[in-house]
């Protein structure tokens, strides 16, 4: 994953911060494109600035005027990449890649997926040359519509350029089927000779051949891709249609649910609650449509793993799909959840921390988002912190100097090169977002604005990872570069965290340390509770329709109440029972459990921000070549090589617990420096 610091929780799911992210602000990822992996975007995720320790740093101090002038961010430039969305070039490309299919059509013919054995080695190896050609081409004028689309959601154009690319990419991902089935059955000899000539496809071959015992036959593989643009993406697709049409109701003014749920971080409870409850409202109108499709997705992808298991003759669970796309074992799961579960008591320690900041004993869903209160110590005419762009980025580079020189000259030139977008729009897409063209191997960073605050400056620090991450890939071999949503937000979240040490440095009061504990406070509910009754209703969601029930709107509620219930206790007036509707991770296509891999990406991101202080000066190396590795590796792997650590043992996932806790003791102890009653 491939995303919005305050997102994970927002009930609006339209928005693609990606993350959530889960310091839960507005983010969530739009499904992917059926196109190569490895240009897709990456969501802001669920997050915070994760730190513990601060630092010192010389930052230039915004002018005394900037709090009465309006902050805005810049415009990207993606030029580079194309001139416009109907360029000869663009086009150029779109003709190629149908050339390209063709071309594998003829030789992917040649190829008999019931003798693998047989199969000619320098075919195989064109196929791949070819096939990732027309992937480049694929992904980066998808890559460029979807970022023209981002700017101005109304364009036509871009739609229909975006529709070509999925329906490009269904028809190159059905001439290259029997490459892809003869890789994954062939005798391992054969494999080998073909790997000796593309060794860079080690990793994803290997791995893709531990399935090869649930892959059907070419026709019905055919059968599932074809099908599915119409039929299993086309859910995704309906649920985004319906969520942008959505208008709701908020004290008398109609607006669309985007622009509701951004005044669930409104600093006025009165206005967070009728925006909650009209985003509920709203969606109880299209609660049919919602469950329907949440009953077709969980339905489509269990019978294909019935399928498939009948032809292993072995059952397929259904979390073995999003273990698989994340690379990591049952186990690790099981273990981070055990640790996450045993956690419940801190998370639910937060709110309460939270609930009396705000003279309350307990917290509201519409309250989850809420900023930091201004306490009777405070200084009411402080505003809180607001960053010019060029400032924040200053900010951002110094802090991620520590780690080494060229970290911040890479964030530095990040802006310069006008690879960020962070302009006001009426028609510019909600969230934040990373993404890369494939051909240039340069990131793109996308906020739907930019005003200075806190959550934007810690946005553009996760996303700014995230493109580091990309950046220190770009000289390695595509099929290397494709790392899995867990390990994606090791980067992003290591980010934050230095950033918010920073921050935290400049912190002159128990006001202003309490102000930063509370994002701290904010992502350890967002990871310790709100992502794990996300999971929790996924699996009980999957177990009714695996038992055959294809549940009401009314039973999906009593599932999400119930699963939120189980995490936050009676730490919350009452619970979401809409969550379900409103969270649009649950209705994407492309991922499965969209959920876990946030709490892994933000546990593991503490292990290995823990490792800079213990690792001093060799840190920045190990660091990039930790991040190199997440391609080519399982979890379980990158872990043990870089951490020497085993992440299928409980106790990993609780020290990155340990650090958490200590994070909120010193929130909690700020909140009594500046005369809360707890």
């Amino acid at each position: 994953m491939q995303h919005t610091s305050r997102a994970l929780l927002r009930t609006a799911n339209i928005t693609k911060r990606a993350a959530a992210s889960l310091r839960l602000a507005p983010s969530t990822c739009r499904p992917s494109l059926k196109v190569p992996a490895w240009h897709l975007k990456t969501c802001r995720a669920p997050m915070s600035h994760l730190s513990w320790r601060a630092r010192s740093v010389s930052v230039d101090a915004p002018d005394a005027d900037v709090a009465t002038e309006a902050i805005v961010g810049p415009a990207w430039n993606n030029s580079d990449a194309y001139g416009s969305l109907n360029c000869e070039e663009l086009t150029a490309d779109l003709v190629e890649v149908e050339r390209l299919v063709g071309e594998l059509q003829t030789l992917c013919a040649t190829l008999d997926v019931t003798a693998c054995d047989t199969a000619d080695v320098e075919v195989l190896v064109k196929v791949s040359k070819i096939n990732q050609e027309a992937g480049i081409l694929l992904g980066n004028v998808a890559v460029y519509a979807n970022c023209e689309l981002s700017v101005n959601g109304k364009s036509q154009e871009a739609k229909q350029t975006l529709a070509q690319t999925r329906s490009l990419s269904s028809k190159l991902s059905q001439a290259v089927q029997p490459h892809s089935m003869v890789l994954r059955l062939a005798p391992e000899a054969l494999v080998q000779q073909y790997l000796e000539q593309v060794p860079e496809e080690a990793f994803a071959v290997e791995h893709a051949r531990r399935l090869k015992d649930l892959t059907l036959s070419l026709e019905e593989e055919n059968l599932v891709t074809a099908l599915g643009v119409d039929g299993h993406s086309a859910w995704g697709q309906l649920y985004n249609s319906i969520s942008a049409a959505l208008s709701c109701d908020v004290d008398g003014e109609k607006m669309g649910v985007a622009k509701a749920a951004g005044m669930l971080s409104n600093p006025d409870r009165s206005k967070r609650l009728a925006a909650w409850k009209a985003i509920q409202a709203a969606w109880r109108g299209q609660e049919e449509a919602a469950a329907g499709i949440l009953n077709a997705l969980a339905g489509w992808r269990l019978e294909l793993n019935r399928r498939r298991g009948a032809k292993a003759g072995r059952e397929v669970h259904y979390l073995d799909g999003a273990l698989h796309q994340n690379r990591m074992s049952r186990a690790t799961l099981d273990a981070m959840m055990q640790a996450i579960t045993e956690a419940k008591g801190l998370g639910q320690r937060c709110l309460k921390l939270q609930a009396a900041a705000n003279g309350m004993t307990s917290l509201h869903p519409a309250d989850l988002m809420a900023p930091p209160p201004v306490l009777a110590s405070g200084d009411a005419t402080k505003g809180p912190l607001r960053l010019p762009f060029d400032s924040a980025i200053k900010v951002i580079a110094d802090a991620v100097n520590t780690v080494g020189p060229s970290v911040g000259t890479f964030v530095q030139d990040a802006s310069d090169r006008k690879w960020i977008e962070g302009t006001e729009g009426d028609s510019k897409m909600p969230g934040a977002y990373c993404t890369k063209f494939p051909k240039l191997r340069e990131p793109r960073v996308y906020l739907s604005s930019y005003t200075g605050s806190y959550q934007h400056v810690s946005t553009l620090a996760h996303e700014l990872g995230h493109a580091f991450h990309n950046h220190v890939m770009r000289d390695m071999p595509l099929p290397e570069t494709r790392y899995p949503m867990n390990l994606a937000e090791t980067a992003s979240i290591f980010f934050e965290t230095v950033v918010g040490d920073q921050l935290l440095s400049l912190a002159a009061t128990p006001q202003e340390r309490m102000q930063y504990g509370w994002y701290d406070a904010e992502s350890a509910v967002a990871f310790l509770l709100n992502i794990p009754a996300r999971f929790d209703f996924e699996c009980a969601l999957y177990e009714a329709r695996s038992a055959g029930r294809s549940l009401t709107p009314e039973e999906l509620s009593e599932m999400m109440s119930a699963a939120w219930e189980g995490r936050y206790g009676e730490t919350l007036e009452e619970m979401d029972p809409m969550f379900w509707a409103t969270k649009l991770h649950f209705h994407l296509t492309g991922i499965e459990f969209y959920n876990f891999p946030y709490s892994f990406g933000y546990l593991f991101a503490l292990g290995v921000y823990a490792k800079q202080e213990e690792m001093g000066e060799a840190f920045h190396d190990a660091y990039v070549a930790l991040l190199r590795d997440t391609g080519r590796m399982t979890a379980e792997e990158v872990v043990q090589k870089h951490l020497g650590t085993d992440i299928e043992d409980v106790e990993f996932w609780r020290g990155s617990i340990r650090i958490i806790e200590a994070k909120i003791d010193a929130f909690e102890a700020a909140l009594k420096e500046s005369g809360v009653q707890l």
